[in-house]
């Protein structure tokens, strides 16, 4: 949960008082997607580039 703070996707008191658990584990799996859909479009322009 550290990572969705880090992010500033949530505070330490929205995910204690105000998210369940499969609340907070919904929004760090939506992270954890755009983070690799972002960075498969770096390595496909990397690829681009390099061609």
């Amino acid at each position: 949960m550290y990572i969705l703070i880090g992010a500033g996707l949530a505070n330490k008191i929205e995910l204690e008082e105000y998210y369940t658990l499969d609340e907070a584990l919904k929004l760090y799996a939506l992270y954890m997607m755009k983070s690799d859909i972002e960075a498969a479009n770096a390595e496909e322009l990397k690829n681009k580039v390099k061609r």
